[in-house]
């Protein structure tokens, strides 16, 4: 006998309800690091994909947070085949003009608009599942929002895997070009280790440092000026 996996079957309480309904999990990663962009997923299992047949498969899917990176790695490729996602983000810019919970909402718009974009179907109807205890407000579809979502449901589990896959590979990236490599973002993707702050002083903040985060978190780091002629354009990077 199969093992039932409990976020899969948490989704489908609701789906029993709403049959008519295409249901999206929605997650971001990012919010609470001191640089870069916020990352947002919105993903939706496809019709045709038999989940029981690959609980096995899945049997880790978990909170992208409670994972280690070669579970997320692993799981990434499973969710590739078996859902349909987009990513959205907000940027430095957007987020220090914003504040983070409304640019956090802006990635999580973004994310699901290209969702929806990429499914094309005529008169879909959308159930949204968002990890958190808000509505994003600028979303126009039916939505319930779950506190601690990423460890009940397994669409808002696997958009937390691959937003902090993507995210993750996207820091690592950037880590590698010389203007950064003394920041250890390879190692704490942008988050405020003891080795960032250290960094942060030593150095001064870079044009993907989120000022504000860095001013609350180290109330006496100065900016060098000099590290801040770093080509804004970085902040286009691709992994692609």
């Amino acid at each position: 006998m199969v093992k039932k996996n409990k976020l899969i079957e948490f989704d489908n309480c609701y789906k029993k309800t709403c049959p008519d309904y295409c249901f999206i999990g929605i997650d971001e990663v990012g919010r609470g690091a001191l640089v870069g962009p916020v990352i947002a997923c919105a993903f939706a299992w496809k019709k045709d994909v038999n989940l029981k047949k690959n609980y096995s498969r899945l049997s880790k899917l978990n909170d992208s947070k409670q994972l280690t990176k070669k579970e997320r790695n692993n799981l990434y490729l499973c969710l590739m085949e078996f859902g349909e996602f987009a990513l959205g983000y907000a940027s430095v810019l957007e987020i220090e003009k914003l504040n983070i919970l409304n640019a956090t909402f802006l990635a999580m718009k973004r994310a699901y608009d290209n969702l929806i974009f990429s499914i094309d179907k005529k008169n879909l109807k959308t159930y949204v599942l968002v990890d958190g205890n808000k509505f994003v407000p600028y979303i126009n579809s039916r939505q319930i929002s779950i506190i601690d979502g990423d460890t009940k449901s397994s669409l808002i589990a696997s958009a937390s895997v691959i937003a902090k896959v993507y995210r993750d590979m996207l820091m690592e990236k950037i880590a590698k070009l010389k203007f950064y490599k003394k920041y250890g973002w390879g190692r704490n993707v942008g988050y405020g280790t003891d080795f960032h702050r250290r960094a942060i002083r030593k150095h001064g903040t870079t044009p993907l440092h989120r000022k504000l985060f860095v001013r609350k978190t180290l109330a006496s780091v100065g900016v060098d000026p000099r590290v801040n002629l770093i080509d804004p354009r970085v902040l286009q990077i691709s992994l692609y």
